[in-house]
Formats: C-alpha cells, structure tokens, sequence
C-alpha cells in the first residue's frame, strides 16, 4: 500500500493554492466579474485605515474585530497578502486535523484522508484563495479542541477566547468543552476542579485585554460593529435561512417589535440544540461540536455559503468513526449539493433576472433546512458514541 506523508500532501495542496491565488490576480486585471471576494477590499481598507493611524470602522461594511485589519497590514505593500495568509491558514487547519486524529489512536492512512479531506476540498481551496478569512477561525477553534484532548485548559481557553473574538458563534463550544474537561480527562473528575478553572480564567484573560484594548482605541463602534452588529443583523434580500422571508416581509412593519420578536425568536432552536447537544454528546466531542455547528447554520437569521466552512473542518473529524456505506454518504453529499443547487436557481433568477421568486426561494431554503437536518440525524445514528462520564 502506498503511504502518502503529510509534508506532501501539504506541500501539494500549497501549490494549488498558490496557483489560485495567481490566477485570481490575473482574472481580476482582465474581467469585470471578480475573482476576489467583494469582503476582501473591505478588509484591504480597513488595513489601509490602520496603517494611517485612524479607526478601520471609518472603511462603511467593516465589522470585524480590529485584529484582522491589523494582521492584513502587509496588503497596503502586497496586496495578495492576506490571501496568501488565509492560504496558510488552510494549511494549518488540516495539519491540525492531522494530529487531531493522530493523537485519538488512528492509523496514519486515517489521518492522512481526514486531513486531506480539508486540503483537497475544492470549496475550502476557492474560499481562502479569494480572500476570505475563515480560515483563521478554523485555526483557533481546531487549536482548542486539539488542546482540550491533550489536557491543556490554558491553551484551550486561549484559543477559544480568541475564536469568540473573532466570530461570536464559537462560544457555543464553551460548554461541551468545559464538560470534557470536568469529566473526560485523565484526572479529579467534578464540575468545578483545577483545570475547568484555568480553563475559564484564561478565557475571560484574553476576552479582558482585547475588549479593553480595542474598546480604548475605537470606543463604541467596536463593541457594535464587531459584536452587536451580528446579534441585531437580518439579510431580507436572500440568502439560505429558512427564516429570511419571514423576515423580509415584515421589515417594514408598522409594528416594529414584531421584527424584533421574530429575531429573538430565532435563537431559541441554536440555543436549544446547543445546549441538547453539548450536554448528550460533550464525550464524543468531535460529533458535538460538528452537531452544534451545523444546526448553529442551520437556523441563523444569515446563512450564506462562507458559513458552512464552520463544519467543513470538523467533518473530517468523523470520519473513522461513521458507520456508513458508500452509498449512503455519497447519498447524504448528493442531498447537501441538491439543496444548495436548487436554492442557487431561485436565487439567481430573483438577483440577476429581476423575478419576483422569492416564495419559491423560501420554499428552497425549507428543502435545504430539511436535508441538513437529514443530515444530522445521519451523523448521529451512524457515528460510534461513545458514553458519557457520570456527573458528580
């Protein structure tokens, strides 16, 4: 049997997307229709406006923490920079799936195909060579799995307190994280001990310093444009949630607080299957957080295609341990694709052919909330569980 090393796979991988990104430069310089993500300029300015000394939320659409602009000052010299750092990025989220799996017992050949699986996915590839910064989030959260399975609550609170503050969606992770630490390690098991404690104490450290940091140099607009910005957000044009067009025609109601209830209504179902799914599955921490994410996607007032790269790298996490035939995961792929593809066709004729299918497109955000939920239930009744400690 051959044995593919993880140096090359990386370094092919590499070259692919190094490619991409050269090719993406030259597109741009001969066609109207980009091959750059539109959010890349955004990002470009921002940088821009740091490097002058003033705020990058004077760059309109920038609601990012100040981190990423900070990061991407190197795009005011060379402007494919920070596609060249979110590539890295790539690189790194499948080395990690690499040990990730390494370290749980798998054969090399697993780890490899886990970590291939990543490398060579043509979504993952397009999406960090056309500026997006997902990347970097997959990083940190990886990290923090990757340290709470090698009983490092430091490092784990570190990494997830900068993942939190990258993206807020990441804090649903706290829980089953926190859990696998009270209960999973080798060690004293009860709800509060020495390495839940270091595990907190690290995270709300780090929350501390950026919050206070970047809140004395660009005051309220931080705090908005970074966090509350993606707690009061609603995308009524389209997009894949099954509640933009509940959305969309009460925009402008005359009631204003029904559009408020509607949008607090929407985090119940994440809250509730976060927390169902932190506490039934935090042993098997892998299949959790995969299950929190993507019903996390699932019911968000904005679903757009960038945000299912938050499962994406923790998929192949499942691997070894999926109970599945051929047929039936290419089945649950096919299913997937179908519901994008069929939300896509409606989309396209609403934003390029000016139709008015929007109903249409609710009822495809439906089917693609149906099949993701298929989805899940595949996930959890093939995956080989494993059973949960008793709490003290």
């Amino acid at each position: 049997m051959v044995t593919l090393s993880l140096s090359r796979l990386v370094s092919f991988s590499l070259f692919i997307r190094v490619c991409l990104v050269l090719y993406g430069e030259i597109h741009d310089s001969h066609s109207l229709l980009q091959y750059t993500d539109v959010d890349y300029k955004v990002f470009s300015d921002a940088a821009r406006h740091v490097r002058s000394g003033a705020s990058p939320y004077q760059r309109l659409t920038y609601r990012y923490t100040p981190l990423l602009a900070v990061l991407l000052q190197p795009n005011t010299i060379l402007p494919c920079f920070g596609k060249l750092l979110f590539t890295a990025g790539d690189l790194v989220i499948g080395y990690l799936l690499f040990k990730i799996l390494s370290s749980s017992g798998h054969a090399h050949n697993t780890c490899i195909t886990g970590s291939a699986l990543w490398l060579l996915n043509p979504i993952s590839a397009g999406v960090s060579t056309r500026g997006n910064a997902e990347s970097l989030l997959g990083v940190v959260v990886l990290f923090a799995l990757y340290a709470v399975k090698q009983n490092r609550p430091v490092s784990a609170g570190v990494a997830l307190s900068l993942a939190v503050h990258l993206k807020i969606y990441p804090i649903i992770y706290s829980l089953p994280l926190y859990l696998y630490l009270a209960y999973c390690v080798p060690g004293h098991h009860s709800f509060f001990n020495s390495r839940t404690i270091r595990f907190v104490a690290s995270f709300v450290a780090v929350q501390a310093v950026f919050l206070s940091t970047f809140y004395y140099l660009y005051g309220y607009d931080f705090i908005y444009e970074s966090f509350l910005y993606h707690l009061v957000r609603t995308d009524t044009r389209h997009n894949f949630s099954p509640y933009f067009y509940l959305l969309y025609l009460t925009k402008y109601a005359p009631i204003g607080q029904l559009t408020s209830l509607i949008r607090f209504l929407c985090f119940i179902p994440q809250a509730a299957l976060s927390s169902l799914f932190a506490i039934k599955q935090y042993a098997n921490l892998e299949l959790c957080l995969t299950l929190q994410t993507v019903s996390f996607v699932m019911f968000n007032k904005v679903s757009t295609s960038q945000y299912f790269l938050w499962y994406l790298w923790l998929l192949p996490l499942l691997y070894p341990c999926l109970n599945l035939s051929l047929v039936r995961a290419c089945s649950l792929v096919g299913v997937w694709f179908a519901g994008q593809g069929l939300w896509l066709l409606t989309g396209y004729m609403v934003e390029f052919e000016c139709a008015n299918y929007f109903l249409l497109m609710h009822f495809a955000s439906l089917f693609f909330l149906l099949s993701q939920s298929w989805i899940v239930c595949s996930l959890i009744r093939s995956s080989r569980t494993v059973a949960p400690k008793k709490m003290d």
